[in-house]
């Protein structure tokens, strides 16, 4: 079986190096700006508090928002290990911040 080695794939599988570099995902993001009714009181007042916090939402917290009550864990789990820290001590946020760039440059994560 042949491999195209700039994507480490069967060769037939028709995978192209842009595909690879910006990967349709395979669950849909909840788009901040057009959230589904059904969905507005759940996801509105997590993704406002992404946005104050952070400055935007996230594509892995849009993906999170086909589950509300996957959003709402994952915040109370990043309130817990980030938000709290970065109010007592900023140095370990900056830490946590460059192993998280150094594993994605190491693993070729760009996503």
């Amino acid at each position: 079986m042949a491999v195209d080695h700039s994507t480490g794939l069967a060769a037939d599988m028709g995978i192209t190096d842009e595909m690879m570099a910006h990967p349709d995902p395979r669950v849909p993001f909840i788009d901040p700006e057009n959230i589904p009714e059904d969905l507005q009181a759940e996801l509105g007042p997590a993704y406002d508090w992404s946005r104050e916090m952070w400055g935007t939402v996230p594509r892995f917290l849009q993906m999170l928002g086909n589950a509300p009550g996957a959003v709402e864990g994952w915040m109370q789990l990043d309130q817990k290990l980030r938000v709290d820290y970065l109010k007592k001590d900023p140095d370990y946020v900056k830490i946590q911040e460059l192993v998280i760039v150094k594993t994605a440059l190491l693993t070729e994560c760009n996503n």
